[in-house]
């Protein structure tokens, strides 16, 4: 069986997995300690109702809140994010609270009809169904973030690193405030926290792995999956450009002037008119469309000298707020689990060992993996490492969970 038609079968029996009776599997361990002096705003509810999950029109075991939360951006102003919060609907018998898994979805795209929620109620949802799928079937509950802009008002600051990392925790607080309000949302104020991302949802999960003690202490977070994280913008956007995610080198340009605006007199400087067309376009679009309109498109058609857009990132004013959206700068506060695969043809492997590496000389609890995945197709090279790597991840995120405790591998 070849390799791309082995991980579409996993996917899809991750995805059947959420539409089969959820069995309320036991987590053992004891309730983590919280502290309830979160910041005023951070992570509390604006607003909440009935959500949906479309899957082929079956009627899913779970209950489904869809919620809008006050969370902050990459200057710390406060800001308001939409989100989805999944309960099974079978009474949790483990010891302790219900856990919690934080999801942050991969990259959708930059339009609001991209929001994970949306995508969720309309039946285009199934990668991030997969994977809440994955702990939904154990009787966790899953909060699932659209992150800043994407389904609110504004721009959606893709790839940034404290607007994502302030979304996935503050998700994580929304969620057991919702579960405080809602009697049929069993999530406790002091259910152990796991959060779980890929791509674009890794960068998330690593970003808000390094901040948990200074942003969100008061979570109760025990560890992080750490998947394929574009650590360094500058190389990712190199490795990409070309690819058949080109055009998500325009979602960058676009969260880059949203989260500071000063850029966007020398971004524009660096275009022609194709490219101020393709970053306009793109702000409107999903994944797909993307793909289909500026695939395997080089950026060198869209800049005014004719360079590829990493030499425009590599000069100032660019350069210095690329550099503030790296990972490895900071110890994370929490253990992670760091995935990577060989042949991942957008998010570059070595950049990834680098991450893994700066947290360990800066005395992380790193699990780290790196998977020799021979190349297969285009559509399933970057995300081979999800199926391959969750049944070692996913019983890691539990044991974290449960109160198990990790010591990494570093060293």
């Amino acid at each position: 069986m070849s390799a791309a038609r082995t991980i579409r079968r996993t996917f899809t029996a991750l995805i059947a997995a959420a539409a089969l009776a959820v069995p309320a599997a036991g987590v053992a361990g004891a309730s983590p300690d919280t502290d309830p002096s979160a910041a005023p705003g951070e992570g509390t509810i604006a607003q909440s109702g009935p959500g949906t999950i479309a899957l082929a029109g079956l009627d899913l075991p779970v209950t489904v809140r869809s919620v809008l939360y006050r969370s902050t951006d990459t200057h710390g102003d406060a800001n308001e994010i939409s989100g989805t919060v999944v309960v099974p609907d079978q009474p949790w018998t483990g010891d302790g609270p219900r856990p919690l898994v934080v999801l942050a979805p991969g990259t959708q795209g930059q339009g609001d009809q991209c929001a994970p929620s949306a995508r969720l109620a309309d039946g285009d949802g199934t990668d991030n169904l997969a994977q809440a799928a994955l702990f939904l079937a154990q009787g966790h509950a899953v909060a699932i973030t659209d992150y800043e802009g994407l389904g609110t008002p504004g721009m959606h600051t893709y790839a940034n690193r404290l607007a994502q990392a302030h979304a996935v925790l503050d998700m994580g607080r929304a969620a057991k405030e919702l579960g405080a309000a809602d009697d049929r949302i069993d999530i406790a104020a002091d259910a152990p926290v796991g959060l779980w991302g890929y791509s674009q949802g890794g960068g998330a999960t690593g970003a808000a792995a390094e901040l948990v003690d200074d942003y969100a202490p008061d979570l109760g977070v025990r560890g992080a999956y750490v998947g394929a994280p574009p650590a360094d913008l500058a190389a990712t956007t190199a490795h990409i450009d070309g690819s058949r995610l080109s055009g998500a080198i325009g979602y960058a340009i676009n969260g880059l002037v949203a989260a500071y605006p000063e850029l966007a007199a020398p971004i524009d400087a660096e275009l022609n008119d194709a490219g101020r067309d393709m970053v306009a376009a793109v702000a409107q679009m999903c994944n797909a469309e993307t793909v289909e309109h500026f695939g395997w498109r080089p950026s060198t058609e869209f800049t005014a000298d004719g360079a590829p857009a990493e030499r425009m990132l590599e000069r100032e004013p660019f350069r210095s707020v690329l550099a503030a959206q790296r990972l490895g700068d900071r110890r994370p506060d929490v253990p992670v689990f760091v995935v990577t695969a060989d042949n991942d043809d957008i998010v570059p492997a070595d950049t990834v060992r680098t991450l893994a590496a700066d947290w360990c000389a800066r005395g992380g609890d790193v699990t780290f993996r790196d998977y020799p995945i021979p190349a297969a197709d285009p559509q399933v090279d970057h995300v081979a490492a999800v199926p391959v790597s969750a049944p070692e991840a996913v019983p890691w995120l539990t044991d974290r969970l449960a109160g198990v405790p990790d010591t990494g591998e570093c060293g």
